[in-house]
């Protein structure tokens, strides 16, 4: 009898309909409600639920208006969620299902955005911290985003601080690739040096770092006894910086 007793609780389960399935809590209720009810969850900081009635948009009117404002909704809320991959998997499919659409300059300020701040993982958010002491390829991508959204919509209301975040990024990068590049030049590695100083000249012609870039490649060359090439590079900063203290002493 026994066995027959541990048996039953299983057997109700089954008989009673148990599923690990999740039921849709807005089955059969209007667009207009559910897309009400997601969009006052996301404004009271409930992203769980907000996502809960977006989804069920997507799943019972997919080509409906009220499904469309979920969707670009629902990048936020992933956003604010800590949920970064899907807020980004959110925004690549808004853009992908709605192309050319109103929406789409905030869809792409937000993948860049979350790849700024994703880039520095979870303790840099949080205490202070060098973004060049590291390569994260979330960098690129945010900026390559944030580009993106100043070249095809350059009168967003999203643009102007794509911009400036562009310009950090863009210093943020090429100080990395100096960190890297002084780094190899005081293990000797001088060739090695020479060319990631180059990348900053050829990829981050604006950033700061160039002036660092120029001198540590004159000084990687006279130590390859490359004469002729440190003193056409020595020029060049010279022209630039006169008073670089590379150079030198002035005669």
């Amino acid at each position: 009898m026994k066995p027959i007793r541990l048996l039953l609780p299983c057997l109700v389960l089954l008989l009673s309909g148990c599923t690990t399935d999740k039921v849709d809590p807005y089955l059969g209720d209007a667009p207009s409600y559910i897309y009400a009810k997601g969009h006052t969850d996301l404004q009271n900081g409930n992203n769980n639920d907000a996502l809960t009635a977006y989804q069920s948009l997507d799943s019972q009117y997919p080509f409906n208006a009220y499904t469309k404002k979920g969707d670009i909704e629902s990048v936020y809320a992933y956003y604010e969620n800590d949920n970064p991959a899907m807020s980004i998997t959110a925004a690549s499919r808004y853009l992908k299902v709605y192309p050319g659409d109103e929406n789409s300059d905030y869809a792409y300020y937000m993948m860049g955005v979350v790849d700024f701040e994703n880039g520095r993982g979870f303790l840099q958010k949080y205490f202070p911290y060098d973004m060049a002491q590291h390569n994260a390829p979330n960098y690129t991508e945010a900026y390559n985003y944030f580009n993106t959204l100043v070249q095809q919509y350059p009168k967003s209301p999203y643009a102007s601080d794509a911009r400036r975040r562009m310009i950090y990024l863009n210093n943020t990068l090429a100080q990395y690739q100096l960190n890297t590049a002084q780094y190899d030049y005081k293990r000797g590695a001088y060739v090695s040096a020479i060319n990631r100083a180059q990348d900053i000249l050829v990829h981050f012609p604006t950033a700061p770092q160039n002036t660092e870039a120029l001198a540590l490649i004159m000084q990687a060359q006279e130590k390859l006894d490359l004469t002729d090439l440190a003193a056409s590079t020595a020029n060049i900063l010279k022209y630039n910086t006169p008073n670089n203290p590379a150079l030198g002493p002035k005669q």
